[in-house]
């Protein structure tokens, strides 16, 4: 797949909502296999189509969003750089960027050293991102979910501030005739709001998301934004981490491609019928496992 290709994915128009009659529900699983899954969807049986799991091919969206200190950037470098060696042979990656809209910097490669190169070469700065381009990632993963058979996820790897966004989130506005609004009380007010819309449009999605936030911040509203990135994570299936320190950031990447790596995906057959939400169950014996359970769908 070719850059031109990529861009074209994610150019036309897609219908909300996840493909009408077949779900793919991401699975996380601890310990054992879920080879004899059951499903349910609202309460009712529903047939599992088929599994695909860690042997499986697999595409990860890399999408870095660095626009702060140098020193927590190179750190990043190295845990990816060590984490893209390694994925297995089945497994390819391409590299975007998330300033100003999402960029392709390496077409989908199974190439360690193409993937490495792509991303020392980006240097990051300006504005954050990830608020801003989140939804796009989740569509192209939509789209390359439709037309590969392969297990498709979206890693963000990010610095990110919520001071430095181009929408402002920190002032809302405040009635300074009034001591009693409650815009004094919860200055995180825009971020959670900002945070549940787009959870919210991320339920007509199925890719999954890992956020790896490689700078915390102690300040109220950037704990807001960070607590904001675990629940759009999770989601959609994946998982966020929030390093404390420099020296957490190459583990915490490990892990995140850990577990898109051993990550599975469950086919579901959806009866006919209107748009809605809905949820699933899944059960698997001598299997533990998590999974995304609310989606938006047209049926």
């Amino acid at each position: 797949m070719t850059r031109r290709h990529l861009l074209a994915l994610l150019a036309p128009p897609m219908p909300e909502g996840a493909a009408p009659g077949r779900l793919r529900v991401p699975v996380l699983v601890g310990q054992g296999e879920p080879a004899n899954v059951e499903a349910t969807v609202d309460g009712k049986p529903a047939k599992v189509e088929r599994l695909k799991g860690p042997q499986d091919d697999l595409l990860v969206l890399i999408v870095l969003d660095f626009s702060g200190d140098i020193s927590y950037v190179e750190a990043a470098r190295t845990g990816l750089e060590a984490a893209v060696k390694e994925l297995p042979p089945h497994a390819w990656a391409t590299v975007l960027r998330a300033q100003d809209g999402l960029r392709v910097l390496q077409d989908p490669t199974g190439s360690a050293e193409e993937l490495v190169a792509a991303m020392n070469t980006y240097t990051g700065g300006g504005k954050a991102g990830l608020l801003d381009t989140v939804e796009d990632a989740a569509k192209l993963g939509d789209r390359l979910l439709m037309k590969t058979a392969a297990r498709v996820a979206v890693l963000y790897c990010t610095d990110s501030s919520i001071y430095n966004y181009r929408e402002d989130y920190t002032n809302p506005v405040i009635n300074s005739s009034d001591s009693r609004d409650l815009s004094r009380r919860f200055p995180d007010q825009l971020v959670r709001e900002k945070t549940q819309k787009l959870i919210s449009s991320l339920l007509n999605r199925e890719t999954p998301i890992w956020i790896v936030h490689i700078h915390y911040r102690v300040d109220t509203i950037n704990e807001a934004y960070q607590r904001g990135l675990q629940q759009l994570a999770e989601a959609t299936g994946g998982e966020a981490a929030i390093c404390r320190g420099l020296a957490e950031i190459p583990g915490a990447l490990a892990n995140a491609f850990r577990r898109i790596r051993d990550h599975w995906s469950v086919f579901l057959e959806l009866p006919p019928g209107k748009s809605r939400n809905i949820v699933v169950g899944l059960t698997a014996p001598d299997c533990d496992m998590t999974y995304r359970q609310r989606f938006s769908v047209k049926r």
